[in-house]
């Protein structure tokens, strides 16, 4: 009873601290909504990219004329090409290659001399590709020549093999496939947006920032020699300790509650399809941040002195975790990984893309691990160093 009445009396003072209010609640909704709407297209999904169509010159030399070359002509008729393609009969290599360098082509292929004689006589498909100037369009271009030519070699290894009838069964199994399709390269097709970041990396920050309040809450009875008071009842002194800590953690998690619900409603943020591993993430951020502010307090004089290096820590951390400004992945991923928020972080990102949860497991893990560890080191240092006056 004396640890849930001085957990109370730890609620009520939190909640009726303006500043509080502001700092736990109201700053992070800002924050989210600054960075997500000024930086919508530096971080996040910034939209599908547009592809122009590229002007391909096509220069035939099989001596045969453009309309005999029944494969490619058919080829480039394809339906889904028209708006990646845009093919144009060139007479020669040489104008083709004037083209190029004046920019009216981007891409330039040239058809050998008997090419569809010799992809029915069984022999290798080969075409010439001269590349242009602009890489996405050597990019598309090739990609789309390299499938054609890939699909005829793989018709004729088919006949040479299984024999011309299994063509047939070939052709009914592809005949209902697009020739080419435009994807994401997202898992499962989601992306998450800036809005959606930010989020996640303003939530971890402050869940970190709550780390503040612990140190306040130890300092407070410290600094105002109320602390001398208290032990002079009939308290215990981890009774006092764990009253606190308990009153600043359900703190935390309605500030974790707040943030993901108000993001949700407000400003549409998609949190993924894994709520329970979404809270037993938070759970852990929150658990992490106080013990790490526990040992702090333990072994700091002041509570100035405190409260600096936990916002020292938290900030840095938020930084080379990449939670602030984009950073270089691999730079992220290499020197990220020694901090708390990385781990949190990048599973709840993946949350946002519908990942499987095999995916999510070692962030899991490692999160469990890195609080056991801080917890074990917290109550070493209250052991050895107490809360008292």
């Amino acid at each position: 009873m004396k640890t849930w009445t001085i957990m109370i009396y730890e609620l009520r003072r939190l909640f009726s601290s303006r500043s509080m209010i502001l700092n736990m609640f109201l700053l992070p909704l800002l924050l989210i909504f600054l960075l997500g709407a000024s930086l919508s297209n530096v971080v996040g999904d910034k939209g599908a990219s547009q592809i122009d169509p590229v002007r391909v010159g096509v220069v035939n030399l099989s001596g045969e004329g453009y309309e005999s070359s029944v494969m490619m002509d058919s080829f480039l008729k394809t339906t889904e090409l028209k708006d990646i393609i845009t093919p144009v009969m060139v007479n020669s290599r040489e104008a083709a290659e004037s083209g190029l360098r004046t920019g009216k082509y981007g891409y330039a292929v040239i058809v050998p001399l008997g090419f569809d004689s010799k992809v029915q006589s069984g022999e290798t498909a080969q075409l010439e590709f001269i590349l242009g100037k602009k890489r996405t369009d050597n990019m598309v271009a090739g990609t789309v020549f390299d499938n054609f030519l890939n699909n005829l070699n793989y018709k004729q290894s088919v006949a040479m093999t299984l024999g011309p009838a299994a063509l047939n069964v070939t052709a009914l199994s592809t005949s209902n496939q697009p020739s080419v399709k435009l994807g994401e390269l997202s898992e499962g097709g989601y992306s998450y947006t800036s809005s959606q970041f930010y989020a996640v990396s303003m939530m971890l920050m402050f869940l970190l920032y709550s780390g503040l309040t612990v140190t306040t809450s130890l300092f407070n009875e410290k600094e105002n020699h109320t602390l001398f008071r208290i032990n002079s009842m009939p308290v215990k002194g981890s009774q006092l300790f764990i009253g606190k800590m308990l009153g600043v953690g359900i703190v935390s998690i309605v500030q974790c509650a707040a943030i993901i619900i108000l993001t949700n409603v407000l400003f549409g943020v998609n949190w993924g399809n894994r709520p329970g591993l979404l809270l037993l993430f938070c759970l852990l951020m929150i658990v992490a941040s106080m013990t790490l502010s526990i040992v702090i307090s333990m072994f700091s004089k002041t509570g100035a002195s405190a409260r600096s290096v936990v916002t020292v820590l938290t900030v840095s951390m938020t930084f080379i975790s990449g939670g602030m400004a984009p950073l270089p992945e691999s730079w992220v991923n290499s020197v990220g990984i020694f901090t708390i928020n990385h781990w949190a972080m990048q599973a709840i990102l993946k949350m946002m893309l519908h990942a499987d949860v095999s995916q999510i497991m070692p962030n899991l893990g490692v999160l469990s691990l890195i609080c056991l560890v801080l917890f074990s080191a917290a109550a070493i240092s209250y052991r050895k160093v107490g809360y008292h006056g």
